[in-house]
């Protein structure tokens, strides 16, 4: 009955206290050898690690910045070019990407999944997903922005949820949030990638416009909050969460529902397109909210059922 208890506090919300308490050698155990150890059941603890890798994240990201700063400063730009700035876009693109990844990842209850294992389905789904959205653009690109803003939807939806879904049905996994979980990976590493591309477009002309990086790393960190991890993890959830996906039309209502928010969120009508933007987002945390929640409930419900 005591374990049961537990697990019915664990489903509740996140705690803030526990999230900023002092943590144990064992919670880092835990946490790195979940899915490598022999250890079964679920994970219990209240997500934490993330603050940790966010707050690690932060300090790389703002040393960089003032060694970018400075070289620009006194040495010559080929420095810039060839050794600061290269991984100031690394640690720009990864600066909410990993925490959310590991946000995500330590929600997931089951313990049947390392994080190493996840790193690399995300690795190796986005190098594949990059690959196909850049022959889609080089085969295709819309001059009229109301039907590009619609190519880039079906291409770069479609090229991630194809690999996300693959290793979805290879590892045959039953439970929604490890859909989930295998969707917003993917949608992560595509973050990363793409948060590097516009970094370096916008801030880069012969030489480093600090101030314009600063603006559009923030911009694009708090915006893939919800976008590309989200989009794509719905598509995963639904994919697990329905019978026979790719017959039932729920599954496409959700994938229907993912391609919508991305069009929101890339909506080509310059004054309505902030307003648009922020609905997605907003829609987007709603509805990943809600499923999360309900999912991790159901899931610790059953482990009680079953003591």
């Amino acid at each position: 009955m005591k374990e049961s208890e537990e697990n019915n506090e664990v489903v509740q919300p996140p705690n803030g206290k526990k999230a900023f308490s002092k943590h144990t050698a064992e919670d880092y155990r835990e946490f790195f050898l979940r899915g490598l150890d022999s250890r079964s059941g679920l994970n219990a603890n209240t997500p934490w690690l993330y603050l940790r890798a966010f707050a690690v994240c932060l300090i790389i990201f703002a040393l960089f910045v003032f060694a970018v700063f400075m070289t620009g400063k006194f040495i010559h730009d080929g420095a810039i070019e060839y050794f600061a700035y290269p991984s100031l876009l690394v640690a720009g693109g990864v600066i909410v990407n990993l925490p959310v990844l590991i946000f995500i990842y330590e929600l997931y209850p089951a313990r049947d999944l390392s994080f190493i294992k996840l790193c690399f389905i995300m690795i190796v789904c986005t190098v594949i997903a990059d690959l196909c959205v850049s022959l889609g653009y080089c085969a295709w690109m819309p001059a009229n922005e109301w039907i590009s803003v619609g190519w880039t939807v079906v291409l770069e939806e479609t090229s991630k949820a194809v690999p996300a879904l693959l290793t979805i049905f290879l590892l045959k996994q039953r439970n929604p949030l490890f859909g989930f979980l295998i969707g917003s990976a993917v949608g992560v590493g595509m973050s990363i990638s793409e948060d590097m591309g516009y970094l370096f477009i916008a801030s880069w002309e012969n030489g480093v416009d600090i101030p314009v990086f600063l603006l559009v790393t923030l911009l694009r960190s708090v915006t893939s909050l919800a976008g590309h991890v989200i989009w794509t993890g719905l598509i995963g959830w639904a994919f697990v969460k329905f019978r026979r996906p790719l017959l039932n039309f729920k599954f496409w209502i959700f994938c229907l529902f993912s391609g919508a928010l991305h069009y929101l969120f890339d909506f080509p009508y310059e004054k309505l397109s902030a307003l648009f933007l922020i609905a997605s987002v907003v829609a987007a945390l709603f509805v990943a909210e809600r499923i999360v929640r309900k999912e991790r409930k159901a899931v610790f419900a059953a482990a009680n059922e079953s003591l």
